[in-house]
């Protein structure tokens, strides 16, 4: 499971990677995103237009295994997706994600950052609920998809993120595709040799814990 990531790219550099029409709300500097964390997403609104708006990541209820990360082979088996699957459809802007490569014992595990080199931005798949609370304010919540990892990374981290490619962006926000089955072509993986793993400090586990440390490389005799 993805349980944590990072979004350090500028508010300028997340505009033109997604094609951003409409900034409602952007967040940035951000070195451990937790689950119920609030974030931005990129979105299609009702008016047609590419929209960066905020969401909590994980769908209600919270505890439900589906809440923090989908899995993209079960999607179609999940009847209370369909509608969001079909109309709340939405990017999430990373920099970073963790995992975590197990040592010979569980104390011995190491926190990994994995990036997408020459890359300060990418879009992860994800879909979103929305509804009113009781003033009436309209609230976001979200969950983003993964896939199984490949290569050698799928040793030590089962799942990865699916990141979207430019192609698979347009189409994922496109309002007007409205039938699932033509976008599972999107939501392969992307290959292990076209990310990098490197160690970074166990504070990340601390979900109170943000700061540059989160994504910063080290050495593991030294953490």
């Amino acid at each position: 499971m993805i349980e944590r990531y990072s979004i350090t790219a500028d508010v300028g550099d997340m505009i033109e990677a997604f094609k951003v029409e409409q900034l409602i709300n952007c967040y940035t500097n951000r070195f451990n995103v937790a689950p119920t964390q609030t974030v931005s997403i990129v979105m299609t609104d009702r008016w047609g237009l590419r929209t960066m708006h905020d969401a909590r990541w994980g769908l209600f209820p919270f505890w439900a295994k589906d809440s923090v990360n989908a899995d993209s082979s079960m999607l179609s088996h999940k009847p209370f997706f369909e509608r969001m699957l079909r109309k709340q459809r939405c990017v999430v802007p990373c920099s970073g994600f963790f995992g975590w490569q197990k040592g010979q014992k569980e104390k011995d595990s190491r926190a990994m950052h994995i990036v997408v080199p020459n890359s300060r931005v990418f879009g992860i798949a994800g879909f979103f609920d929305v509804w009113r609370n009781y003033s009436g304010q309209e609230v976001r919540a979200f969950t983003m998809i993964t896939a199984p990892a490949t290569g050698t990374m799928s040793q030590w981290q089962p799942n990865v993120p699916v990141i979207m490619d430019e192609e698979g962006m347009e189409d994922w926000l496109n309002p007007r595709i409205s039938d699932f089955r033509s976008l599972r072509k999107h939501l392969e993986p992307m290959d292990s040799y076209r990310m990098r793993a490197y160690p970074v400090t166990n504070a990340v586990n601390d979900e109170a814990y943000e700061s540059p440390d989160c994504v910063r490389e080290i050495r593991p005799d030294f953490a």
